[in-house]
């Protein structure tokens, strides 16, 4: 099992924290951010860890070492495209990842292990986002959207939805295509393409997007200073689950 970190940002929305340090090593209840999200992986048998970095990397990769002291395999991407678009992070990672799927987490959301278990259990088929639909921990007005259909293909995605049921929680299951979707977006645009735009792709030109729902597990987009004393109460709930998260069968794959 491989999973993709992306932590190459700037944390331009966490200064004066991030002036000396990236934002996955600043400090949520006494521990970096990115330690919280590398237990919980371990504790759902993800080992296997392909972390991309770039702004001041070098400190996230002192810190880390080889990802022994949790119980996790790390190797590390440089990415060369810091502050222009998470999706060239991404696309950074394509030797390390090959041909196999991986997940794909962002280096500054607080999981628990229960959402983790939730996109694995079973293993996805097709290109998935984790997707909730009673977010509690995000407001909506900065959290990216989704319309989901009945067949739990998504239709839309993107912030400041209309219509939306759905929340995007920055968990995904890729197949190796991802990385076409991406070179796909970057050729036709005269920016760097954002994350949610090669989502948009996928949707409108690719093989499609499949929502995994996982209402019920805990997940936070740790953004802000603000996000941080929010942070410290979500642990205090949930870093020690101990209960199966609600499920539903509204979608299916």
């Amino acid at each position: 099992m491989l999973a993709v970190i992306l932590a190459a940002g700037d944390g331009t929305r966490m200064v004066p924290l991030t002036h000396h340090r990236p934002k996955p090593l600043v400090s949520v209840a006494g521990q970096p951010l990115i330690h919280h999200i590398l237990r919980a992986l371990a504790q759902t048998g993800v080992v296997q860890i392909v972390i991309v970095d770039g702004y001041r990397g070098e400190h996230i990769r002192r810190a880390l070492g080889d990802g022994s002291a949790f119980g996790v395999h790390l190797r590390y991407v440089r990415s060369r495209h810091v502050g222009r678009g998470s999706a060239l992070s991404l696309y950074a990672a394509r030797e390390a990842v090959g041909d196999r799927p991986f997940l794909l987490m962002m280096g500054d959301h607080l999981v628990s292990p229960a959402l983790v278990r939730r996109i694995l259990r079973p293993i996805p088929r097709r290109n998935t986002l984790c997707v909730d639909r009673h977010a509690r921990w995000v407001r909506p007005e900065e959290a990216t959207l989704v319309w989901v259909k009945p067949d739990g293909r998504i239709a839309h995605i993107g912030k400041g939805l209309p219509r939306y049921n759905g929340v995007d929680t920055g968990l995904f299951w890729f197949t190796p295509f991802i990385f076409r979707a991406v070179e796909a977006v970057r050729s036709s645009a005269s920016r760097p393409p954002t994350l949610t735009e090669t989502m948009r792709w996928l949707i409108e030109r690719g093989p499609g997007l499949w929502a995994r729902e996982v209402s019920g597990a805990a997940w936070m987009d740790v953004d802000t200073v603000q996000d941080l004393r929010q942070a410290e109460r979500w642990l205090l709930r949930h870093g020690r689950p101990t209960t199966r998260p609600r499920r539903t069968n509204r979608w299916t794959q």
